[in-house]
């Protein structure tokens, strides 16, 4: 009986400790809001205009209010095309309350698609033309989706953020380590691996060896390491001072309680289902020029059909 009246006791100071927990986020998250807040608003679609140097995000209606779909965007500083303003990286991060799984898709940035107030050109053209809003607008009118969150960050600020976390496993193959090691990291290994924050972000940025799809699955198996990480911590007082650190690193519309209120119901989540993909989808595009440019031409709505599957 004394057992059970202890274990109740600490259940009581567990939950007290939860709650101050929750109300210093609140409080803090209200002030460092004002100073971590982007520029980037949701505005009615009528009142986008596709051509201005940021655009709005055009807003959507949640199309299940069960999933939450984020979307990250990575700029590389050493990217010719970087310094112009275009992205590196497209991730779309969503979480499935309901079916208890995780989704991170890469939009390949050589996908042909309309542009609003631009025609065709490279999916990965929209920043450099207006921002992150545009790229949102763009992906959302091309796969029917419902984002209107988003985190961006620069790749050499994701240094920091993983060795923040002490590191990241990712699996390595025999042809990425014999590279690595002829290319200044002598030690590396293949297999399961835990890398420092440059090597991540070498291993991230490697475009030389496979196809543009190997290097978003390079970016992807980095971005799962640091969710693992997190992960096994499975304790929501260890990932606020996380967040606060990473949001001094990143660019983004939502709050600190809002990122602390999602990073929180995954880590509550049991048995959790993770899974990754990458658009377009294996025989769904053919390889083109486009007025002098190499793209994808893409079959949209098998794509779309496929992103449905694996979201909803």
């Amino acid at each position: 009986m004394r057992f059970f009246k202890k274990h109740r006791k600490r259940k009581i100071i567990g939950l007290i400790i939860l709650i101050i927990i929750l109300l210093i986020v609140g409080i803090y998250g209200s002030i460092v809001w004002k100073f971590y807040k982007d520029t980037v608003g949701i505005v009615p679609k009528d009142e986008v205009d596709p051509k201005a140097k940021n655009v709005k995000i055009a807003e959507e209606d949640q199309k299940d209010d069960d999933v939450i779909n984020v979307l990250l965007v990575g700029t590389d500083t050493r990217d010719p095309n970087s310094d112009m303003g275009r992205s590196d990286s497209m991730m779309l991060v969503s979480f499935n309350q309901k079916q208890k799984k995780s989704t991170v898709v890469s939009f390949l940035r050589d996908s042909l698609v309309d542009i609003d107030g631009y025609g065709k050109s490279r999916l990965g053209h929209t920043y450099a033309y207006g921002g992150v809003g545009l790229t949102i607008n763009t992906i959302n009118q091309t796969y029917d989706l419902d984002i209107q969150n988003y985190v961006t960050i620069d790749f050499e600020n994701l240094v920091s953020i993983i060795d923040e976390i002490g590191g990241v496993q990712v699996y390595i193959s025999e042809e990425e380590a014999e590279y690595y090691r002829q290319n200044g990291m002598p030690d590396i290994t293949s297999g399961d691996v835990t890398l420092t924050g440059s090597q991540a972000l070498a291993h991230a940025r490697n475009r030389t060896l496979g196809s543009d799809f190997e290097r978003t699955r390079r970016q992807r198996s980095v971005m799962y390491g640091i969710y693992r990480k997190v992960m096994a911590e499975k304790d929501p007082t260890t990932i606020l001072p996380l967040i606060n650190y990473c949001m001094n690193h990143v660019k983004t519309n939502m709050s600190v309680t809002e990122i602390y209120d999602l990073a929180k119901k995954v880590l509550e989540t049991d048995d959790l289902k993770m899974q990754q993909a990458s658009l377009p989808k294996d025989g769904t595009y053919k390889n083109v020029n486009y007025e002098g440019m190499a793209v994808l031409e893409i079959d949209f709505e098998a794509n779309k059909q496929f992103l449905k599957e694996l979201l909803y």
